[in-house]
């Protein structure tokens, strides 16, 4: 540092003087700033200094200056043998910048979902009631407003459609249809097959099977996790569904926002 100070203010002196001397000291003078100034450069960029700094930054986890003046090094003094472990210092800074990025990812993610607890977003866990209409201690996740779709079939062409979820865990969903967005769920008198399609919030793409045993479409429970774990990711959900006999009925439906079921579900779980 103290070379550093040093070389600045011959600079500045000269720099000052130059006006006042002859030719032959000018010259002189301008020949050693000339030099001093190739000092300077060998003072703030020569191999060593940048050397020094690549280590002091790595150790203090300050990536981005490690990074720059890794690449200074190589562009300056490319002959340095130092060049060579940078680039091994240059994956292991990629690793742990990564690594570093996912963990500030997921702080955020549990800041977030701590601040929303009580957020349940669409869903709601409602209970089962008994024979008299009263309250059981069986809970169930619904949408807390009825999904909106269409369907279509040989009699009519994308129809209103209404949707409910009825879950009752990780391994038991059901889908209920109501046609005409009336009050009555597609019933089945013996068991029917459907093929459902799903399209995750990523674009990842299911094909899923369900049995209508009764007024709902259920999933075993294989496929009942699948379900859920595309419910658990949030955003949006695209479903369809065609019933297999009769592939003329189609019903289409898009989830916008699925988000906060994963609060919902650790609702239903304590209750």
């Amino acid at each position: 540092m103290m070379k550093f100070r040093k070389i600045i203010y011959v600079i500045v002196v000269m720099t000052i003087i130059t006006s006042c001397v002859s030719q032959s000291d000018y010259d002189k003078l301008q020949a050693e700033n000339a030099q001093l100034k190739i000092e300077l450069e060998e003072c703030l960029n020569g191999a060593e200094k940048l050397i020094a700094n690549v280590e002091k930054a790595y150790s203090e986890k300050d990536y981005s200056v490690a990074k720059q003046n890794i690449e200074s090094l190589s562009k300056k003094h490319p002959e340095s043998p130092k060049n060579e472990d940078f680039k091994i210092m240059l994956v292991k800074i990629e690793k742990e910048e990564l690594i570093e990025e996912k963990r500030k990812e997921a702080e955020e993610k549990e800041r977030i979902r701590l601040e929303n607890l009580n957020n349940t977003g669409m869903w709601s866990v409602n209970y089962y009631v008994d024979e008299f209409g009263e309250k059981t201690n069986q809970g169930y996740i619904t949408n807390a407003k009825s999904i909106q779709g269409t369907f279509s079939n040989t009699a009519t062409e994308n129809s209103r459609l209404n949707i409910d979820f009825l879950i009752t865990g990780s391994y038991k969903i059901s889908i209920q249809l109501y046609e005409y967005a009336g009050n009555n769920p597609v019933k089945a008198y013996s068991s029917e097959s459907y093929r459902v399609l799903i399209q995750d919030k990523d674009g990842n793409r299911f094909k899923l099977t369900a049995t209508n045993y009764s007024d709902r479409l259920t999933f075993d429970k294989t496929t009942s996790r699948k379900v859920h774990g595309i419910l658990m990711k949030g955003g949006t959900i695209k479903f369809k569904i065609v019933e297999i006999d009769t592939p003329t009925t189609e019903y289409d439906f898009v989830i916008q926002k699925a988000d906060w079921y994963e609060n919902a579900y650790s609702k239903l779980r304590e209750s």
